[in-house]
């Protein structure tokens, strides 16, 4: 080698590693989908080009990463029942450009395309994917076609929740899209429904899938479709090594995010700077508000915006699993790809590091766990019997009992772990096919920025109920921001607190008030559905203030009792003495014995202004918001309004319906449900 060459070749390794380092310290507590993009696949490798018969990209748009997941798996399941027939690609929505003049995106290259879309709130689509969706819904209205795009075959399958109104509605936007631009579909549009069993629906989508491509391109199933089971390869480490990666890994979570911009990819560890409860003492029940510190950061957010909160598993909870596993918590492990390994296999979390770590930031350990993960277990299990029974719960033929067994009773992996205790997966095979990752969770922000910019806050109700199997129930998010509560009736923590961190980011929300601040606005919040309105009225007293009109502003919030959970009642009261509400209407569910009221009977009692805020005459027009949950109060409040507008307008009923359609798309009537 000549001087000048190993000069080069150095070069080119030092900076190699330099790259390699950086790239190890900025790892974040979700994989990036960048990494995933340029991570090798098994079609990319001895693929001869006069052996494929078809050449297919799967595209998806995830918040949480369940789209993400379904869509590697149809690619690792197509290519290996398919083989070399097939080359597959997979990309993330957020990555491509619904361009009408690039071949690439429409079916030179790749003529079957495949779409997994999911929704955030509802029935928009997710982060990642609201551009495409967007851009293609726009491209497609504009009644332009193109004749790539004509010779593009297509299928959509939807993730979303029957609890909410417009259930699927980004899957049947982009569906609907790509039909009018001249696209043909493969299969009708699958929607998938989280409300039902979103698992059994997607093993039903795929397949239809396989046998319209099996009879439309002539492809033959050579290979068993079964699950691949390849995981992560496990090396024992040291704990020095781990509290590097630790270190490294705090390091980058605690930096002034790049421009203040978050995101689930890319979160900021911010302090924890006061925490109190919400109920009184003679409540059951507990509700905490926290306030996050992010002072500096430059991270921004407006009222109305979601905050995303990466949660733990508590200590009884690891501890539990670590049980299950049969290995000690303070044992220290690195978790690689191996080579060849299928597509569904994603990048690991960030290791070395301990079990501890590992079951407390990334298993999520007590959701329903999914088919795949039964047979995963069932290929571990020593013993005859809970083999049979755990591949009879993955099987079609045990649709049934899957249901019975996980979904009604929301059994969680933990407990099928310890209800089939022969079933002891390595810990390869467990973190890369038996539990998901541990997903953040999304509150509605409770504060504006024009209060105080740098302080971001969540008010969180904490769930802990007992499940039919008996178990005690408790949220993962909502128990860990528990945590942070002082005794119950005191109201701020000493600052001792502020050692902790949490990770977040800040979700953009179209959840906004009225641009002109003198729009008469109806808001309706039981329970922390009051959150975001929390935020409004912050924001129409800091307006205020500055010497804006206000409009009109109706309040409606439920609880319980007026003694137990009217949370946050002093500042309502306050807003009304102030003039920042003009209305404030509480409905207290439990008060009395003889009957129970909710927000949906105080809008009946106030019907004629109401009515006035939804038709566009006597310059009374206004804005309508609804948080609060989805599949009871928000469509009980939903038949509320219709009844005000034939009871008070003298509407018909289809014309009542047509009228809060036209509300809601000319972003008037708007709803934070969920």
């Amino acid at each position: 080698m000549t001087p000048e060459l190993f000069a080069f070749v150095s070069v080119v390794f030092f900076f190699a590693s330099i790259f390699a380092l950086v790239t190890s310290n900025a790892t974040k507590l979700v994989r990036t989908k960048v990494s995933q993009a340029l991570a090798p696949q098994p079609h990319d490798v001895n693929v001869e080009e006069d052996d494929v018969k078809l050449r297919i990209a799967v595209f998806f748009g995830t918040q949480t990463g369940t789209s993400e997941r379904f869509a590697r798996e149809v690619e690792a399941e197509l290519n290996q029942r398919y083989g070399t027939a097939v080359c597959v690609r997979t990309a993330d929505l957020e990555n491509v450009t619904p361009d009408l003049a690039d071949e690439s995106f429409c079916a030179k290259e790749e003529p079957l395309a495949i779409f997994l879309q999911s929704t955030y709130g509802d029935g928009e689509p997710t982060d990642t994917s609201t551009e495409f969706v967007h851009q293609l819904r726009d491209l497609a209205g504009s009644g332009k076609m193109s004749k790539h795009l004509q010779k593009l075959t297509f299928s959509v399958f939807g993730l979303g929740n029957s609890s909410y109104e417009h259930f699927n509605a980004a899957a049947k936007l982009l569906d609907k899209s790509l039909e009018q631009l001249g696209a043909t579909r493969l299969v009708d549009i699958y929607l998938g429904d989280d409300d039902g069993s979103l698992e059994d629906d997607f093993q039903s989508w795929k397949e239809c899938l396989w046998a319209e491509i099996e009879g439309r391109y002539c492809i033959s199933a050579a290979n068993s479709c079964g699950n691949d089971l390849t995981s992560y390869v496990v090396i024992s480490a040291s704990m020095d090594d781990a509290e590097a990666v630790h270190q490294n890994l705090e390091a980058s979570l605690t930096q002034n995010p790049a421009e203040g911009r978050t995101s689930s990819t890319a979160p900021y560890s911010a302090q924890v700077c006061r925490a109190f409860e919400l109920h009184s003492n003679a409540s059951d029940r507990s509700c905490v508000h926290v306030d996050f510190n992010i002072c500096g950061t430059g991270i921004c957010y407006q009222h109305g915006d979601h905050l995303g909160v990466f949660a733990e598993n508590s200590l009884p909870v690891v501890q539990r699993g670590a049980s299950c596993l049969n290995y000690q918590l303070d044992y220290v492990f690195t978790l690689t790809i191996p080579s060849g390994a299928p597509a569904s296999l994603s990048t690991p979390f960030p290791t070395p590091c301990t079990l501890k770590a590992a079951l407390t930031k990334y298993a999520d350990l007590l959701s329903p766990p999914r088919k795949t993960a039964l047979a995963a277990l069932a290929s571990v299990s020593s013993n005859p019997a809970q083999k049979a029974r755990l591949y009879h719960l993955a099987s079609a033929a045990g649709k049934q009992e899957y249901n019975a067994y996980i979904v009604d009773p929301g059994r969680s992996l933990l407990e099928v772990l310890e209800a089939f205790p022969s079933a002891v997966p390595p810990l390869g095979l467990f973190f890369g096919f038996v539990s998901a990752r541990l997903a953040p969770r999304f509150y509605s922000i409770s504060c504006s920025p024009l209060d105080n910019p740098g302080i971001v806050s969540a008010s969180v109700a904490v769930v802990r109920e007992e499940r039919p199997t008996g178990r005690l129930h408790e949220g993962v998010a909502s128990s860990f921001l528990a945590r942070y509560l002082p005794e119950k009736g005191e109201r701020n923590l000493p600052a001792v607190i502020n050692s902790h961190r949490v990770p977040l980011f800040v979700h953009p929300s179209n959840f906004k008030l009225p641009r002109n601040a003198s729009t008469p606005v109806v808001m309706i919040g039981p329970g922390t559905g009051f959150a975001p309105f929390r935020g409004f009225l912050q924001e129409r007293a800091a307006l205020r203030r500055c010497g804006k009109l206000l409009g009109p502003a109706y309040l409606f919030f439920g609880c319980r009792s007026e003694h137990h959970d009217f949370i946050y009642r002093e500042e309502m009261e306050d807003a009304l003495a102030n003039e920042t509400i003009s209305e404030l209407h509480v409905a207290f569910s439990r008060e009395f014995s003889n009957r129970k009221v909710y927000v949906q009977d105080k809008l009946m009692e106030f019907s004629s202004k109401l009515n006035s805020v939804m038709k566009d005459d006597q310059g009374c027009a206004g804005s309508i918001y609804i948080c609060g949950n989805a599949k009871g109060m928000a469509r009980d409040v939903n038949r509320a309004l219709h009844s005000i507008l034939i009871r008070e307008g003298g509407y018909a009923g289809y014309e009542a319906e047509g009228i809060i359609a036209h509300l809601s798309e000319a972003g008037r009537y708007q709803k934070d449900v969920w």
